[in-house]
């Protein structure tokens, strides 16, 4: 009876696409939030090569986390 009114394969589906986007996302901001921190040691240091290469993972991470959440907000405002 169940079966008739909640379709599990599609409910599945949705479960582990949302648990993997959501520890993809969170996996990639802390990469983010991380390469800020050695950005910050490099530039301490005056490493400017290290500096350069952390900034540009700081800045490609959070440009990633950003459009992962304009990403889900279009979906969900679509449905």
């Amino acid at each position: 009876m169940i079966a008739t009114i909640v379709d599990t394969g599609t409910l599945g589906k949705v479960i582990l696409y949302s648990l993997l986007a959501g520890v993809g996302v969170s996996l990639v901001f802390a990469l983010g939030v991380s390469s800020a921190a050695g950005l910050v040691d490099a530039v301490r240091e005056r490493r400017t090569l290290a500096g350069a290469l952390w900034g540009l993972t700081t800045i490609v991470c959070l440009a990633g986390s950003l459009a992962a959440i304009v990403l889900g907000v279009v979906v969900m405002s679509s449905k």
